[in-house]
This record gives C-alpha cells, sequence and structure tokens, in this order.
C-alpha cells in the first residue's frame, strides 16, 4: 500500500514537472537527473510518514579546505526556515550530501515540486563549490528572503 502512494506521488510529480514518467525502482527509490551531473533520490523514510530528498554533492578532500566547508555546511544548517536541506557528511563515501525530509501529511506532487526547486538550487551552489575547492560562505544573520542576505544566505 506504502508502495502504491508513493507511486502514485511520483506520478503527480512527474506531472508537476512537465509530464515526467516517474516510477519507483527495485528499491522503491527514485532518481531525478538534473543539468550538471546533479541527481537527486527521492524515496520513502523506512517509518512511512516521510518523503527524503537526497543528493551527492560530491568527494570531500581532507584537510583545511573539508574543516573550512564543513564550518560553513554547519552554519548553513542553522539558519532559520526554511532550510532546503540539510547538508551531511557520509563518511562511507567520503561525500557531501543535502539531504530533506518532507512529511506526507497532505503532500501531493505539487507540493513535492516546490520543495524540489530551492533543494535543487542549494545542491547545485554547493556541488559546485566542490567541483572549483571553494567554501560557500554563509551568512548567518539574513537568508535570502531577508535583507538581501543572497541565495540561500550565501555571499
Amino acid at each position: 500500500m506504502v508502495t502504491d502512494m508513493f507511486g502514485g506521488l511520483l506520478k503527480e510529480l512527474g506531472d508537476s514537472l512537465g509530464h515526467l514518467e516517474l516510477h519507483p525502482d527495485q528499491n522503491n527509490a527514485c532518481f531525478l537527473k538534473l543539468k550538471d551531473d546533479l541527481t537527486i533520490q527521492i524515496e520513502l523514510e523506512r517509518s512511512g510518514q516521510f518523503l527524503l530528498l537526497a543528493s551527492d554533492l560530491g568527494s570531500v578532500p581532507p584537510g583545511k579546505y573539508r574543516e573550512n566547508l564543513f564550518r560553513e555546511a554547519l552554519k548553513a544548517n542553522d539558519l532559520p526556515h526554511p532550510l532546503n536541506g540539510i547538508l551531511c557528511y557520509s563518511q562511507k563515501k567520503n561525500h557531501l550530501v543535502l539531504f530533506e525530509k518532507i512529511s506526507l501529511t497532505d503532500l501531493n506532487g505539487e507540493k513535492v515540486a516546490a520543495e524540489i526547486k530551492p533543494f535543487t538550487e542549494k545542491a547545485a551552489i554547493w556541488a559546485s563549490a566542490l567541483k572549483r575547492g571553494d567554501v560557500p560562505v554563509v551568512n548567518q544573520a539574513f537568508t535570502s528572503d531577508r535583507l538581501g542576505g543572497g541565495m540561500f544566505g550565501l555571499r
């Protein structure tokens, strides 16, 4: 039954994104391939109460760069709502990952599509910085919708 609901939600999401055919794979996940080699994985949380979005942003080299990147990621995770995803580190893969948990209560394809847009923008900013070896500087005082702090509080 949960798989049927997930399939229905993916169908609605596909319609909202321009009539894409989206279906769960054998692992009950769906991957959206975006420009600039970004991919968003969509799946249900094990409890069945949340939809998870995740994007692998790339490998994080060791050293001072990693420390600086993690410091700014922690600052980004401390920004006020909306966060548009939480930055985390996968020690197993040595990659920076962005994920978001969305309550399934009253969720439909249009609402998921509305969440995916800012999530994708944030993923693109961090993945691009990671590829260039840059560290996005997070302005903790203001986010983009407050007094011009830049997109996602970045400057």
